[in-house]
């Protein structure tokens, strides 16, 4: 499976304008599979460094989805949602 996330960038980026939609769902499932992973603070800003990407590839609106999904399903670990309120 392509690792999206370790492509630097710019090569992220290319592949995004001809492949937008894959490229999109990849960095969503990597985004969803390291949430439920984690289980420190570190661990939380690394998910939201990723988000902070995945808002370039695929805007805000599909990045506060994102948020709001995560916000729901982790509500009773605060640190992860102290982390989650910094990316918005």
């Amino acid at each position: 499976m392509l690792r999206i996330m370790s492509l630097p960038g710019e090569h992220a980026a290319r592949l995004s304008e001809k492949y937008s939609e894959e490229v999109k769902r990849i960095y969503a499932d990597q985004i969803y599979n390291a949430a439920s992973a984690s289980s420190n603070r570190k661990k939380y800003q690394r998910v939201c460094g990723m988000l902070k990407r995945y808002k370039k590839i695929a805007g805000k609106a599909s990045q506060n989805e994102i948020v709001l999904q995560l916000e729901n399903q982790y509500n009773r670990r605060p640190a992860f949602l102290d982390e989650l309120a910094k990316v918005q």
